[in-house]
């Protein structure tokens, strides 16, 4: 179990993105309408659209120092788990890329791979990540997801999903490996668009569901059947797809035992073991 002021573990729901996981800031400037992170008790701590430091740490340069002396302290944990940015703001805008970047450097050096989940596309320009990252010989231990939800409606200010899919492309095609996260599912029609567009540029996908939404948001029958075919389109593609919890849970609602068995022989673990072998 880790417990630092940087990285911990990780548990619940957010598990199933990291088993390991790096908070340098809370705060996100995207204000998206289903953000976790704007309702219920976190969101004192972790909600609002100006990003901020976390108080524990002096400053930026404070910040990666604790980070880098976690990072040595539980060195042989981290290359078997790697480590997600970030749970409590986007950690490639502007205000966060730079120590997101010097982190990532520090890890992919030092063998542990590293995940991190965005919804900006500019930093694909940014000269520093082309330099540390994008041309670097270890870049093959990154890996970088987008949040794909097709509704740029309810991510006011984060970058459009078109443009999103362009930088994933752009990264895939400079030996970057890539995930997209279609969660939250706002309606299937646009989850089912955005990974059709990104079938040849993402090697994973997670899908999960919105929370906080009534019970009948999801058409039970509709859904059921849209995960069917997504996890069939995807593994026809020859890509791999985990599907949460949320989803899990729906199927299971849904399909007799056989048949939920059937979908999920063509997913992935959290881990990205084929879940066909364990069935």
């Amino acid at each position: 179990m880790i417990n630092g002021k940087s990285i911990y573990t990780t548990k619940g729901a957010a598990n199933e993105y990291g088993r390991v996981g790096c908070n340098f800031y809370t705060g996100c400037p995207h204000n998206c309408t289903y953000c976790y992170l704007k309702r219920g008790a976190p969101s004192k701590q972790l909600g609002g659209t100006e990003v901020r430091l976390k108080k524990c740490f002096k400053d930026e340069g404070d910040a990666l120092e604790v980070f880098c002396n976690e990072a040595r302290k539980h060195e042989n944990v981290l290359k078997e788990t790697g480590v997600f940015f970030s749970f409590t703001t986007d950690p490639l805008i502007h205000e966060t890329r730079d120590l997101t970047i010097s982190a990532i450097y520090h890890c992919i050096y030092n063998g542990i791979p590293v995940k991190v989940l965005t919804k900006n596309a500019s930093f694909i320009e940014y000269e520093r990540f082309k330099r540390s990252i994008l041309s670097n010989t270890f870049r093959e231990l990154v890996s970088i997801g987008f949040t794909l939800t097709g509704r740029d409606d309810m991510e006011p200010n984060a970058d459009s999903n078109a443009n999103r899919i362009l930088a994933m492309r752009f990264l895939k095609g400079n030996g970057i490996k890539t995930f997209a996260s279609i969660e939250p599912v706002i309606d299937w029609l646009s989850s089912e668009s955005v990974i059709k567009q990104t079938l040849d540029c993402c090697d994973h996908y997670k899908i999960g569901l919105r929370s906080g939404v009534k019970k009948d948001y999801y058409d039970l029958i509709a859904s059921g059947g849209k995960l069917d075919e997504f996890t069939k389109i995807i593994a026809d593609a020859g890509r791999t797809v985990y599907l949460k919890e949320s989803s899990r849970a729906l199927l299971r609602r849904c399909y007799k035992e056989d048949y939920y068995n059937e979908i999920l022989s063509r997913c992935v673990d959290m881990d990205g073991n084929p879940i066909s072998h364990q069935l």
